[in-house]
């Protein structure tokens, strides 16, 4: 429940800060269950707020390349903008770390 809740929070800040359309939100938090042959199975709460299946597509790139090639946007300045929105987080909420 409280995982579910932090999912209807981020949806409710997009919402309240007027960002609909300017966020791309995309959460997923599931566990693995197993079903009765023993294959693995997700089940999963998850937040999905992505205006066009081309954007998806692109974050679902971004990801696959985040996983891929770990630190990898390190190497590029302008690719470390979200050094400063965590740097931000941590000031607010040191247990972020």
């Amino acid at each position: 429940m409280e995982v579910q809740k932090l999912h209807v929070l981020l949806d409710a800040l997009t919402q309240k800060y007027g960002m609909h359309g300017e966020v791309v939100n995309i959460m997923l938090t599931g566990l693995i269950d197993y079903d009765e042959m023993g294959e693995p199975v997700l089940k999963a709460v998850y937040t999905l707020d992505v205006d066009s299946e081309d954007l998806l597509m692109e974050a679902f790139e971004f990801l696959h390349f985040s996983y891929e090639f770990p630190g990898k946007f390190e190497e590029d300045e302008s690719e470390t903008w979200y050094l400063d929105i965590l740097d931000e987080i941590n000031g607010i909420d040191p247990s972020l770390n």
